[in-house]
């Protein structure tokens, strides 16, 4: 957890701890990284945040694409390899992974 979420949880327990009518003053004498360690977290330094946002028009473009393989997808006349490969397909777009031109080309031949 990150320094800032270990105080988040350090500053729960004293009012927590305050509200069943038990002294707090341990958790008010450590710090975040102290909490942090008492509990049995791990503070981390630098965690790293992936945050991706996307747009309305990519959400409903991503949607749309979702909406299409899972259409391609329930063809009672694919093949188990070729369902396989839909699914996976659907996959990836929710994964966020960009679509390998190896399989497309494959598709082709």
């Amino acid at each position: 957890m990150s320094l800032g979420e270990a105080e988040t949880k350090r500053q729960q327990a004293i009012q927590f701890v305050d509200r069943v009518g038990r002294d707090s003053g341990k958790f008010e004498e450590m710090d975040a990284r102290q909490y942090a360690e008492s509990r049995g977290f791990q503070v981390l330094e630098n965690p790293q945040k992936v945050v991706t946002t996307m747009t309305k028009q990519e959400l409903a473009t991503t949607l749309d694409q979702a909406a299409d393989l899972v259409d391609e997808a329930l063809d009672p006349e694919l093949t188990r390899e070729e369902l396989v490969g839909k699914v996976k397909e659907l996959s990836d777009l929710i994964a966020g992974e960009e679509p390998d031109d190896d399989d497309e080309d494959e598709a082709e031949e």
